[in-house]
């Protein structure tokens, strides 16, 4: 294919990446750009290649981006990877709670039917503390002592 051709397939995915969410078709645009350039500079002419390198470098951004780059640009914050039906539900502890041994939390509103769950809290949480849940793991719901924050 041409360098022009590589380019405007290129041009196409990076803008399909617009209305098509997940940041992955990007990847195989640029690598559409980069197949143009080396076919462009004449440091590729065999269509094979041309299209080995497109698959192979579309993986190879693709790659990374979710295994690097992305980490850096979007630190992880922990209010985004909770689930947000989950996290901040409030309740009272009905059983103490230890770090490394669970007890038995009772919150203020049902989720999935139930008002009683096991928890697991990285302190010590005693009987009738309030409670905040933070995540869920598994079947038992990780907790903090309510602060008020």
């Amino acid at each position: 294919m041409t360098p022009l051709i590589w380019l405007a397939v290129g041009v196409i995915l990076m803008a399909v990446e617009i209305v098509a969410p997940g940041f992955i078709i990007f990847w195989f645009g640029l690598g559409a750009a980069l197949t143009a350039l080396l076919s462009f500079t004449g440091l590729v002419e065999s269509e094979a290649i041309q299209w080995l390198i497109f698959f192979a470098s579309s993986i190879l951004f693709l790659s990374l981006w979710f295994g690097v780059l992305k980490k850096k640009f979007y630190p992880e914050n922990d209010d985004n990877q909770r689930d947000p039906t989950l996290f901040k539900l409030q309740g009272k502890c009905v059983t103490r709670i230890e770090p490394g041994k669970p007890g038995e939390v009772e919150l203020y509103e049902t989720y999935h039917g139930l008002t009683g769950w096991k928890a697991e809290s990285s302190g010590i949480i005693e009987v009738n503390d309030e409670i905040q849940v933070l995540e869920a793991s598994g079947i038992k719901l990780i907790v903090k002592k309510n602060d008020g924050r």
